[in-house]
């Protein structure tokens, strides 16, 4: 979106004149800059730009100011779009207007990287190559998947959303027993084999390497609503789906907020609202890596009807998700999402912690959640960090499913033996060096709460007694521990709860 234009008139220059991109881009390091990139990426385009010139991007067309030279400055170069940058036209005269945008021009993949933050390498690693299959007893019986992935255009749909589908793809398949039937897939412009990734690549359809395309569909809009329709068609009353999303995200302001899909459409959240709300299953699971995703959270939360539905994001409604340390390869969250329901990381190496808080050998969407969020390093970026979301309803829903459908054991308002849900709360949160911790028992029970670390250790145990049906609290002393995040689990015969606290 189209902020504002600031002209520069830049003196006592010693460029002498600009006369090429790459003196342009110069001028722009120097002077808008000062020699600094971090966390940002200047780009040169290779031809000049004549004033009244049409330079357009996926969400609007800007008339050049002034003839001379196009230089682009990614703001959050590790963040998906839509994101602050700086379209900055160059005369050579060493004037420049700076125009504030949220989207990059269209010929990107034109453009020329001049000065950039310390990347690794674009390129991937076959994650064929390396995962390892962590199958469960038993595969997943009336479990459905909605995977997306539109990238945009071939300028900006990078390698990393490839990541994202195939590795939870590969988990869905591989580890929970999910067929070909029980998926369906929206990436990009599907199986058209011309270049379609910012590398210049055609993505691979065949996400396993058994020879048979797994893209069901591109992900035009036409083609993902019709996805959507069909999973409607697809899922029964008996059945779990999950609708997994990737790729980047933009905002219309508030609430209001899209999802991009390929050829620079996109879906809406009013549509996808419109759309999951036809989809008659027993639970509806929503997982959005993109930027401002938090926003869909209103369309899935509250449910409707009696169907139990989980909301996971990367980002709030107003902020952006970000590769962060897992560029190239995968976003970020994404990637210790799915690594919590896969149990390893994508290329094989032990997780950095134990997402089962709560030792029943499952991972639930609650779980899987928690531990992206313990393991995401971009909380805090610039004072934009993302900011991941979650909710449920009915509420702690979540802990009651996973990747196969229902556990069983249910900890929200309707558990099997009907009874109420273990409320846990904190006194505060963050916490400075103790907090009190409280909950509710819907019956007498044999009561323990403990105090996680982030690898799984418990460091600490507040409470191990008998205790009467009814209201309880207990001191959590966090005096001697280091700043971080920590887990508390409250374990009774009538089920287990988790609260995260934060150390500071």
């Amino acid at each position: 979106m189209l902020r504002f234009i600031m002209a520069l008139s830049i003196a006592g220059v010693c460029l002498a004149g600009v006369n090429s991109p790459h003196q342009a881009a110069e001028l722009v390091y120097t002077e808008i800059l000062d020699l600094d990139v971090t966390g940002k990426v200047v780009y040169s385009f290779p031809q000049t730009i004549v004033q009244g010139e049409t330079v357009s991007s996926w969400t609007e067309n800007v008339p050049a100011p002034v003839s001379g030279y196009f230089v682009l400055i990614d703001d959050v170069a590790e963040a998906n779009w839509e994101h602050h940058c700086r379209w900055v036209f160059v005369t050579p005269s060493e004037e420049m207007e700076v125009v504030e945008m949220t989207t990059p021009p269209d010929f990107l993949e034109k453009m020329t990287e001049e000065y950039s933050m310390d990347f690794r390498t674009m390129e991937r690693s076959s994650l064929l190559d390396s995962f390892v299959p962590n199958p469960r007893e038993t595969d997943a019986e009336n479990c459905k998947a909605l995977l997306i992935s539109g990238g945009a255009n071939s300028s900006n749909n990078h390698v990393r959303y490839y990541g994202d589908i195939q590795f939870i793809y590969l988990t869905l398949t591989q580890d929970y027993g999910y067929t070909n039937d029980d998926i369906i897939i929206c990436f990009a412009d599907g199986l058209n084999p011309a270049p379609d990734q910012s590398g210049g690549v055609n993505s691979n359809p065949d996400l396993d390497g058994d020879g048979t395309d797994d893209f069901d569909y591109d992900a035009t809009l036409e083609s993902v609503t019709n996805a959507l329709a069909e999973m409607a068609t697809l899922a029964g009353p008996d059945d779990h789906v999950l609708i997994f999303t990737t790729d980047h995200g933009g905002t219309n302001g508030g609430y209001n907020c899209f999802l991009n899909l390929w050829n620079e459409q996109v879906l809406n959240d009013d549509t996808f609202d419109t759309f999951i709300d036809n989809i008659n299953s027993s639970s509806l699971h929503v997982v959005m890596e993109q930027c401002y995703s938090g926003a869909f959270e209103d369309e899935v939360i509250p449910t409707t009807g009696s169907q139990h539905r989980t909301f996971s994001s990367a980002a709030r409604y107003n902020h952006y998700s970000y590769a962060g340390a897992t560029f190239p390869e995968y976003d970020e969250w994404a990637y210790y999402w799915t690594a919590a329901m896969h149990g390893s990381l994508p290329a094989g190496g032990a997780l950095p912690g134990d997402p089962d808080t709560n030792s029943d050998n499952y991972i639930s969407y609650a779980e899987a959640w928690d531990f992206a969020f313990l393991y995401d390093t971009c909380i805090e970026v610039g004072g934009n960090g993302d900011d991941p979301q979650y909710n449920d309803d009915p509420d702690s829903c979540g802990d009651s499913y996973c990747l196969s459908g229902f556990i069983g054991s249910i900890t929200a308002e309707n558990s099997v033996a009907g009874l109420p849900a273990m409320e846990l709360s904190l006194s505060e949160n963050p916490v400075t060096s103790a907090a009190m911790v409280n909950f509710t028992l819907p019956a007498a029970s044999q009561t323990t709460v403990e105090i996680l670390d982030v690898t799984g250790r418990v460091i600490s145990t507040p409470l191990s007694d008998n205790l009467q049906q009814g209201s309880h609290s207990v001191t959590m002393d966090l005096e001697d521990v280091p700043s971080g995040i920590y887990v508390i689990r409250l374990t009774s015969e009538t089920g287990v709860n988790t609260l995260r606290a934060v150390k500071i």
